[in-house]
């Protein structure tokens, strides 16, 4: 609840919009743009299972890479939770996502902070045989960079998230 109220805070109003939910898994946050509203969601996830899990009505579910995905289309919001610390290369999700935001779109990013909770949730993982990346303010601030984006704000879900919204 506290992490869905961070990213609730930093999104702002969705009503009547189009948004972007890259790596959208089974859909938790596509549903919660759409119980704020949001008009249409285009949801990416690389999982076939995962995008036949989400709602039929105003959900265009595409499977695809978060790296390599080409819309026609440019979103005011997008989202990113849960998917950066396991990308080989966040930056290029990053510099994806950078192509696919409007002049004064946002992009949310949600990923696990270099901290003793997140080493934790690291060992979690890799008991089974998962290798995930954390992010120190400084190293997100600087593959957010480096992908064309520039830190708007954060807030920190103590002690397992840091919400991150980005601004081109």
């Amino acid at each position: 609840a506290r992490e869905l109220s961070a990213v609730q805070t930093l999104l702002g109003p969705l009503d009547g919009l189009d948004i972007l939910d890259i790596g959208c898994g089974a859909g938790f946050y596509t549903r919660f743009c759409l119980a704020q509203g949001s008009n249409e969601i285009t949801a990416i996830d690389f999982s076939p299972r995962m995008i036949e899990q989400l709602p039929d009505h105003g959900v265009r579910g595409i499977v695809s890479n978060a790296a390599d995905f080409k819309l026609e289309k440019k979103f005011q919001k997008i989202i990113c939770a849960g998917l950066l610390e396991f990308a080989d290369k966040p930056q290029d999700i990053l510099e994806n996502a950078r192509q696919h935001v409007s002049a004064d779109g946002i992009l949310i990013c949600l990923v696990p902070p270099e901290n003793l909770a997140g080493h934790l949730y690291r060992k979690f993982h890799q008991r089974h045989n998962i290798n995930i990346s954390l992010f120190s303010n400084s190293a997100f601030g600087e593959i957010a960079h480096q992908a064309g984006w520039r830190i708007d704000s954060k807030l920190t879900v103590f002690p397992y998230t840091n919400v991150y919204r980005l601004k081109a």
